[in-house]
């Protein structure tokens, strides 16, 4: 049983940004929803075949699957065409250059057919239950955005560990904002919400390679309406290689950024102090790491020449 979810009426300023009232929002009719699922590959390999099954698996099947490919060259291309003439719910949509897994995401959730859209990247996977659990949650709160927990597993290893987020259908919009701002409790990921809200708030960034989900998080939680948590787990994720072998300073420049593209509704919604708190804390984390990275590189050069040569290397 999913947790009560929080209706706003809107907050300050929300109505104005938006150009429009809030939503009103009954339960929906579960058998009448038509779904669709965008789940978005580059070089993905076997690792996404796990990912469009656990789709195909669902208890609650979905109207249409989606699959983006962003310019593979490992044959998961091959792969997609095949499932895409196997079951006719599956369209392939196989990109002749990689554009990011941001532009590649948005253009492929604006062409799907069904009124709500959840999405998955290429190597992750849905729990069998994730569709059934947050179209009956929707179905019976007043809720437009349902999402569920994350486990995290390490590829490799047999550690998981769960990423519990229903707290965050309890906010209103500006505690939203700060817990995303914050970034010390799992947010919501691999919504179920409709395609209407998602063009609503611009979709995601295009010119956005990294950090485009924080970046979509923090317009979306200003939205005055419903979420409801599903009161279970629905996406096993596993942490962004990409992302770990970007340095220190790109990861820096990229976080800063989300956050000056944004700093006018975080400032409507939480005030400028935590604005340069939260771009204080990335500068002073991110510094640490490169002077990290830089001791440890200095170290194993100064190991690999011979001893007589060191001193004058210092």
């Amino acid at each position: 049983m999913g947790l009560k979810s929080v209706c706003e009426d809107g907050e300050t300023g929300t109505r104005e940004m938006t150009g429009r009232p809030p939503a009103k929002v009954s339960g929906y009719d579960a058998q009448d929803m038509n779904i669709s699922c965008v789940i978005v590959s580059y070089n993905n390999g076997m690792q996404l075949k796990d990912a469009i099954m656990s789709v195909l698996e669902q208890t609650r099947p979905v109207d249409e699957i989606i699959i983006a490919d962003d310019g593979s060259t490992d044959g998961s291309r091959q792969l997609v065409e095949s499932l895409s003439h196997r079951y006719p719910n599956i369209k392939a949509v196989l990109r002749a250059r990689n554009l990011g897994v941001s532009a590649n995401r948005d253009l492929a959730m604006r062409q799907a057919r069904g009124e709500f859209i959840t999405w998955l990247d290429g190597d992750d996977y849905f729990l069998p239950t994730k569709i059934e659990s947050e179209v009956k949650t929707l179905g019976e709160r007043s809720g437009v955005i349902a999402y569920s927990d994350v486990k995290w597993a390490d590829r490799g290893s047999d550690q998981v560990r769960t990423g519990a987020n229903a707290d965050f259908s309890k906010l209103g919009a500006s505690d939203r904002m700060r817990w995303l701002l914050r970034r010390n409790r799992q947010s919501p990921a691999a919504l179920l919400l409709p395609k209407d809200l998602h063009l609503r708030i611009g979709g995601y960034n295009h010119n956005l390679r990294t950090y485009e989900d924080w970046d979509y998080m923090l317009r979306l939680a200003t939205q005055p309406l419903c979420w409801a948590h599903s009161g279970t787990a629905g996406l096993v994720a596993h942490p962004a290689g990409g992302l770990s072998r970007r340095s220190p300073l790109e990861h820096m420049r990229d976080e800063l950024r989300v956050l000056r593209l944004n700093q006018g509704i975080v400032r409507q919604y939480v005030g400028f102090p935590l604005l340069l708190e939260t771009a204080g804390r990335v500068v002073a984390f991110r510094s640490k790491w490169w002077l990290i990275r830089r001791y440890r590189d200095t170290r194993d050069v100064l190991a690999r020449l011979p001893r007589r040569s060191r001193g004058s290397a210092r």
